[in-house]
């Protein structure tokens, strides 16, 4: 594949201020020289943008371009960049005019997919970028951007690199039995190993706040039939997204809507009031509150003041009591009180909801993704076996899991993953990064 120089519009689709094209291979400087000419007729320097005039398939424009050279680029190879006015027709002239120069289209993620060949990123910061360009919030942000900056990446590859010790000592005891020093290894070992087991540990329990920092948190809105819920909704978007009337039961279906707080993502879900009914399409949208709810970080179970019925909720998320409809009623109960019409008491709950989002764990390397925590957790799971087998069973059979748990940390950083792993990954991504 990297026999091939490949090219793609780096920048989204549309009418904007400017446009990059992108190239990267060893005819990237070639290709480039074909069409750009430098004012001045001065020689491009590397690493620097250089202002002429590039002439693409009949269309002419005056553009910035850069020539990366290899090893010092984003994919390790030569690379060259075209800055041009942001026409769609120029970006796409010039894209074509380097595919009949010999280019080919880049595949989604097949820049950052050379840059991890390459080795200029693991497996885990590729992901990373990934997670940066879709961020939506700034804690996604920051948390993509430590991860780029190889922050899970040095703790895994420290604990692989610990059991890899380990993994050496017991395969000289196998070689060299004459030595005798079996026992001595296992008594050696089992500190390194509860060490990384620990290390393990604390990163599977960093999750539950990474998720959030991911995906954000989900907030499901929960109550009876016109308890306030899509006025809450509304409220607290700042814009009307739900339909509001007085009848019980408008809400039949989940609306989704995000957004965000303290530099936090929170994701809305209002919910169809929840009661008995015989009406199918309502139950529908009951069974569907229900689940909501289970699956919800956090729970805001709405009661009417009016007709202060509160709903029994099923969750394993926080519940956050709201009393509504304060701008009816001249009393008030403990715990937090609003009007969704009035707008009384919304930004102390969006403080409310912020502060249960918020975690004990708040230091060090934080996991916040699927992928990576689930191949903590079989690794972890391998090093619990090894630490149990030591001093019991013979060096060549606590191998097995001591190996097995460098199996799962490499393909977190790619050391040991599958090119179905990698392919699967990378196909996630837009085409031009």
């Amino acid at each position: 594949m990297n026999e091939r120089t490949i090219v793609a519009l780096s920048t989204p689709v549309g009418m904007g201020a400017i446009s990059i094209v992108r190239l990267s291979g060893e005819n990237s400087a070639r290709y480039l020289n074909a069409l750009f000419a430098p004012f001045g007729g001065k020689e491009m320097l590397p690493n620097m943008l250089n202002l002429g005039v590039i002439n693409a398939d009949g269309a002419r424009d005056k553009v910035m371009a850069v020539v990366f050279r290899a090893p010092k680029s984003y994919t390790g190879e030569d690379m060259a960049e075209v800055h041009c006015h942001g026409s769609p027709e120029i970006a796409r002239r010039i894209v074509r005019a380097f595919i009949a120069l010999g280019a080919y289209p880049a595949e989604p993620g097949e820049f950052t997919k050379r840059a991890f060949l390459g080795g200029k990123l693991s497996l885990d910061e590729a992901e990373a970028v990934g997670d940066l360009i879709s961020a939506q919030s700034v804690s996604q942000i920051n948390s993509a951007f430590e991860a780029m900056q190889g922050s899970l990446c040095g703790e895994i590859t420290a604990i692989y690199n610990d059991v890899l010790s380990v993994v050496g000592a017991f395969e000289a005891a196998i070689d060299y039995p004459e030595e005798d020093v079996e026992e001595i290894t296992a008594s050696e070992a089992q500190s390194t190993l509860e060490s990384a087991r620990d290390r393990l540990k604390k990163l599977a329990d960093s999750y539950g706040e990474g998720e959030k920092l991911r995906g954000g948190v989900r907030v499901a809105i929960v109550g009876v039939p016109n308890a306030g819920k899509s006025s809450l909704l509304n409220k607290l978007l700042g814009r009307d997204r739900a339909i509001v009337t007085a009848n019980a039961g408008t809400t039949r279906d989940t609306i989704e809507e995000s957004y965000e707080y303290g530099g936090m993502l929170f994701t809305l879900v209002d919910t169809a009031g929840v009661r008995e009914t015989s009406d199918e399409a309502e139950r529908e949208g009951v069974l569907r509150s229900e689940a909501a709810a289970r699956n919800a970080h956090i729970v805001l179970r709405v009661t009417d003041l009016s007709n202060p019925t509160k709903l029994d909720v099923e969750t394993a998320g926080k519940i956050i009591d709201v009393y509504n409809k304060t701008d009816l009623v001249s009393s008030k109960l403990d715990g937090l009180c609003i009007s969704a019409k009035s707008g009384e008491g919304i930004e102390a709950l969006k403080q409310a909801v912020f502060d249960a989002s918020v975690t004990a764990h708040t230091d060090g390397v934080v996991i916040t993704n699927a992928r990576h925590y689930s191949l903590v957790l079989s690794a972890l799971g391998e090093l619990n076996n090894a630490l149990g087998e030591l001093g019991l069973v013979s060096a060549d059979c606590v191998l097995v899991s001591l190996k097995n748990t460098l199996f799962f940390l490499g393909n977190i950083t790619g050391a040991s993953a599958t090119d179905d792993v990698i392919g699967e990954i990378f196909a996630k991504f837009c085409v031009g990064k």
